[in-house]
């Protein structure tokens, strides 16, 4: 297999661990920009989030990295790139995008306890890793013109956030092989405590029947689904969610749509059911 995976994603989404079981899974080979950075952060005696600042008046370090990975799409072999613009400097990569809420990033963050990533309080490393993402936004969007955050970028969005790794890895495995075959291939799947859901009633006999169908192994009607700074909200298709929902689904598959909302008008799942 010659085909190429670039992983974007928020901070502390797991890039890295699903990383490691892809390249087993698949045979692939690993780059990764995370761990260049890194390495630039401490030979300059930086945070990670000090020299992300730094960067944003020395384009030059990111220039040199991105060249680095648009002469990825000239090697051979299937390669898994985990890098933020990846999607956007090596061609012809099945773009993923992995997304975590922020509590979730900074708790992973400071797990990983790696030098001059989090600090001290879960407080502070959420505040740091905003500021982060935040330098990452502005930085892109002012050298390149993309927006890192535009998630219809991306050929498949998966939600990290109550996920195992290795359901992660499963799930990229299959929509990659989906894509193998079919290049315009695009979804999102996103888990049901992950979701807001429009502020109305639902209907019961048909989320009923629609898990009914689901458990017999039927296909059900498609769920739209919009982001919006960060948080996932349902469009169309609540019946649907739902259902997957109480089927104990890990994810729900969903199709992401552009669209304006008013984030009151919607609630979490758990004030849904």
């Amino acid at each position: 297999m010659k085909e190429k995976i670039s992983l974007a994603g928020d901070l502390g989404s797991g890039k890295s661990t699903v990383s490691k079981i892809l390249i087993e899974r698949l045979g692939a080979q690993y780059y990764s920009t995370g761990a260049i950075v890194r390495s630039i952060a401490e030979e300059r005696g930086m945070t990670v989030v000090e020299l992300n600042r730094y960067m944003e008046t020395h384009p030059e370090i990111d220039h040199e990295i991105d060249d680095g990975v648009a002469r990825l799409a000239e090697l051979d072999g299937c390669l898994i790139i985990d890098s933020r613009m990846a999607w956007h400097f090596t061609k012809g990569t099945f773009k993923v995008y992995l997304s975590t809420d922020i509590e979730t990033s900074a708790l992973r963050i400071m797990g990983a306890n790696r030098k001059g990533e989090h600090a001290m309080t879960l407080e502070d490393t959420v505040k740091d890793t905003r500021s982060r993402r935040e330098s990452e936004i502005k930085r892109y969007a002012e050298q390149y013109g993309v927006n890192i955050k535009d998630l219809s970028n991306y050929d498949l969005i998966v939600d990290t956030t109550y996920a195992t790794p290795e359901e992660i890895a499963e799930c990229i495995i299959t929509a990659f092989e989906v894509w193998c075959e079919d290049k315009s291939y695009k979804s999102a799947f996103i888990s049901p405590e992950r979701l807001h859901y429009p502020d109305d009633e639902a209907d019961a006999e048909l989320i009923a029947s629609l898990a009914s169908r689901l458990e017999s192994g039927e296909s059900i009607p498609a769920v739209e689904i919009a982001e919006q700074d960060g948080e996932f909200y349902v469009i169309s298709g609540t019946e649907s969610a739902l259902a997957h929902a109480f089927g104990m689904a890990t994810f729900i598959p969903a199709v992401l749509k552009a669209a304006k909302l008013d984030p009151k008008s919607f609630v979490r799942m758990k004030n849904s059911i």
